[in-house]
């Protein structure tokens, strides 16, 4: 067995903290100086493109489970079977992962492939029908080099990309072979070579991001991820321009507005114009549509720029359940008696072990089910809040507190751009958000800027089902109602 053949789908791996963490020191920084091993429990997801496989919980070796010697690692009997164990209890993968010496290529050995084979027999005894992930990791240079396959329905699939939350430095080694890098910088991101190197740039050209909405927040954000040289973005928005909308909506022009033209498809156009670097998926659609979740479970990161609450609920899953890294932004106008009282910006940070929006306090149901509904069938914000108190049930917790004007432009563009720096700073590996749930008022002393931390509830799924994918035991938070349109790309 030398690897995958030549025709196999491809595979993504996924790796968040805090297991990603504890994964580089107990197998990579090992104390023994040559190799160290750990199993591991997986999430899968089969895609039209690839296979996507996340990393759930390490079972780590306990004392006299594992050696090492001689460059390789020895796995004895009493480890193999408290694993297996631990996969039946479960619907999960499970995989071996280990190291090679610093500096050497995360090649699989003669040794490695029948180690691979044994393990793969042995544990489709225990757990039928299920994959097999084999991973190698290695420090090279500056890099943390990952090599591996995943063994699916007996076939064996290279591992050819891996996103690793806020670590760009973590690099898939197709076949245990150094990557090409990308083509030299153009003349138009010498700014920000300049400013954060050639390695920036080419951990950006080589990422994706996905945006949940292209209007005035995401068509905002979008120019500011192209031109600093993102690789492909993936435009993501159910709607179509609107005469109100030309207010905000970057990009759009009057004639959108008779041509329906769908807002994913102004972002391609504009950028065609002026970033035809990168490269384009627009989508007409919304999550969690299944075209649409195959499509952001692939990126590197996922920006929500609809403010809304079911669309806030859905992007916070796909953190937590496919271990995508998200940032969620919005803003509002508050107001009364012909006064602006507020001008707010909030960027959420989800990551898949940061409490859920639920937790947080930042979801009312009653408007989630409200957007969910067609359109002639919505309630008007005060009918919604009427109808909350007299149910006795959560109202949204915004429109019942201070009266909304509708969000302007600039509002918008500041959201959007500021999400956008940090989407940069976590691709790049240059810099890291401080904050969790930040809040802008821009018309406070110093912006009025707050962070929110807060703590996931003992009783929430969010905090069980880290990195499950599709064989998670909960349900998504958001069904796709029967109404939703197709998906279209455009």
């Amino acid at each position: 067995m030398t690897g995958a053949s030549g025709g196999a789908r491809p595979v993504l791996l996924r790796l968040a903290q805090p297991d990603l963490g504890m994964l580089i020191e107990a197998v990579l920084d090992a104390p023994d100086p040559f190799e160290g091993g750990s199993f591991a429990l997986f999430g899968w997801r089969e895609t039209g493109a690839s296979t996507i496989v996340t990393l759930a919980r390490l079972i780590l070796p306990e004392a006299d489970e594992i050696g090492a010697g001689d460059g390789r690692v020895s796995i004895n009997h009493p480890y193999l079977r408290r694993v297996a164990q631990a996969a039946q209890a479960t619907r999960l993968a499970v995989g071996f992962i280990h190291s090679h010496p610093r500096g050497a290529a995360p090649k699989a050995s003669e040794t490695d492939d029948d180690m691979d084979s044994y393990l793969a027999n042995y544990l489709a005894d225990f757990c039928p029908d299920r994959p097999f992930v084999s991973l190698i990791l290695s420090r090279v240079e500056q890099e943390i080099a990952v090599g591996g396959r995943v063994q699916v329905d007996g076939e064996w699939r290279t591992v050819a990309r891996v996103a690793a939350e806020r670590r760009p430095d973590v690099v898939a080694w197709p076949g245990g072979d150094r990557p090409a890098l990308p083509p030299p910088p153009p003349e138009s991101v010498a700014r920000m070579t300049s400013a954060f190197g050639l390695e920036a740039y080419q951990r950006l050209a080589r990422s994706t991001v996905a945006l949940i909405g292209a209007g005035g927040t995401g068509s905002a954000a979008i120019p500011i991820l192209a031109r600093a040289g993102v690789g492909r973005l993936i435009v993501i928005d159910g709607d179509h321009v609107t005469v109100s909308n030309l207010e905000r909506l970057h990009g759009s022009r009057p004639s959108d507005v008779d041509a329906a033209t769908p807002k994913a498809l102004v972002a391609k156009r504009t950028l065609a114009e002026y970033a035809p670097h990168c490269e384009v998926e627009a989508v007409v659609g919304r999550l969690p549509q299944r075209d649409i979740v195959d499509l952001v479970a692939g990126a590197d990161l996922l920006m929500g720029c609809t403010d809304q609450h079911s669309s806030r609920i859905a992007v916070a899953d796909i953190a937590a359940r496919y271990l995508v890294p998200a940032i969620d932004c919005g803003g509002l106008i508050e107001g009364a008696d012909g006064v602006v009282t507020g001008q707010l910006v909030q960027i959420v940070r989800f990551l898949a072990a940061d409490p859920c929006p639920v937790c947080r306090g930042m979801i009312s149901p009653l408007r989630v089910a409200q957007e969910l509904l067609p359109a002639e069938a919505r309630l008007d914000p005060a009918r919604q809040v009427a109808l909350a108190t007299a149910a006795g049930v959560r109202h949204d917790p915004i429109l019942s507190a201070v009266p909304q004007i509708d969000t302007v432009g600039y509002i918008t563009t500041t959201a959007g751009t500021l999400a956008a720096g940090f989407a940069i700073g976590w691709l790049t590996g240059r810099f890291d958000p401080k904050f969790e749930r930040l809040q802008l008022d821009l018309v406070s002393p110093c912006l009025g800027a707050v962070d929110r931390p807060q703590a996931a509830k003992p009783d929430c799924p969010c905090a069980a089902s880290r990195g499950h994918a599709d064989q998670n035991a909960a349900a998504p938070p958001i069904a796709v109602p029967a109404h939703w349109p197709a998906v279209r790309f455009v």
